[in-house]
């Protein structure tokens, strides 16, 4: 499972605006075919878990544009690593993506 989240974030480093755009098209498109299959007595209990996750995660996208952290969002560290041999390894330099 890790390989596949490394593989993931390093896909994701590579999309553009226009990328995450058809991204997204297709997951309100997938969503809508699931809306449009339910059943109609099924619908308010599905639209009320829909909207608490939209509202959520609506929250922690802004709080993200806005600079505040998360305290769900943020990766606990790793303090074990911290040992006098990484200095024999060579410098570490890592690579981000830019904008062109």
């Amino acid at each position: 499972m890790k390989r596949f989240k490394e593989f993931l974030n390093s896909y994701i480093v590579e999309f553009d605006w226009k990328d995450i755009a058809i991204f997204k098209l297709c997951l309100t498109a997938f969503g809508m075919m699931i809306g449009i299959s339910l059943p109609k007595r099924k619908r308010n209990s599905i639209m009320a878990i829909c909207g608490s996750v939209f509202v959520l995660t609506t929250i922690v996208l802004f709080a993200r544009l806005f600079g505040v952290a998360c305290p769900f969002c943020q990766e606990e560290e790793d303090f074990e690593d911290d040992d006098e041999d990484e200095d024999e390894k060579g410098f570490v330099m890592r690579i981000t993506a830019e904008d062109e």
